[in-house]
């Protein structure tokens, strides 16, 4: 069987029997990976002051003979991408990056890497927001601020758009319904995902939460 290495998030860690765990990873060159880590649960076990979620990871493992599960041979803990505050909220985007990179996609871990990074330069509440945005962007879930996602016009930064059935749309197509999103929020948003300097207010993070949250909820229901 061949031994592969690479870069790695940890996405999470299930026990598996009283003593192994299974693992979902994100690698930098092999997309996102099952491996067995066995013994990993046990008190005397290599694995387990390295097995740490929001660090970066090298790890080295053998592929399976059939299936899709590989065996974790070595890992190497190198550093943690979060301060410890914010491992909180990271623990979040490691929950949401899960279901916007599943099993046999060949991204994410650069989008999670780049998350990490803009939730470490900013508030928690605001910068869990944007990380999250980010990702969502990268796997196509949204679109940009700048531009309706019916029609697809450009809508100048200076006109209110409205969120509905987690899309962003113009005033024709929405028909002034849904929640409104104005021109002062849009511009903040959009700022705040390219300057981590730009504060935003509650108002405006409450309404990206409620875009974030809606958008997962639609996709939940359209995989029923």
């Amino acid at each position: 069987m061949m031994e592969q290495a690479d870069d790695a998030l940890l996405l999470r860690a299930l026990p598996f029997s009283d003593s192994s765990l299974t693992l979902h990873v994100l690698t930098k060159n092999h997309g996102r990976i099952s491996l067995m880590a066995r013994g990993a649960r046990r008190a005397k076990s290599p694995f387990r002051a390295s097995l740490m979620p929001l660090h970066h990871l090298n790890i080295r493992w053998r592929e399976p003979r059939t299936g899709s599960m590989g065996t974790l041979i070595e890992v190497n803990r190198l550093k943690p991408l979060l301060q410890e505050q914010k491992m909180l909220a990271g623990q979040t985007l490691l929950a949401k990056a899960s279901i916007l990179f599943p099993d046999g996609v060949h991204a994410g871990f650069s989008e999670l890497w780049n998350a990490l990074h803009t939730l470490s330069e900013r508030p928690e509440g605001s910068g869990t927001a944007a990380a999250i945005w980010e990702m969502m962007l990268a796997s196509g879930w949204v679109g940009d601020f700048e531009h309706c996602w019916q029609c697809s016009e450009p809508i100048h930064l200076s006109e209110t758009m409205f969120w509905e059935h987690s899309h962003l749309c113009c005033v024709t197509c929405a028909q002034h319904q849904g929640l409104t999103v104005t021109s002062g929020c849009r511009k903040s948003l959009l700022n705040h995902l390219t300057n981590s300097n730009i504060k935003l207010i509650d108002s405006y993070t409450n309404i990206w939460n409620e875009m974030i949250r809606s958008t997962f909820l639609a996709h939940q229901i359209m995989h029923r």
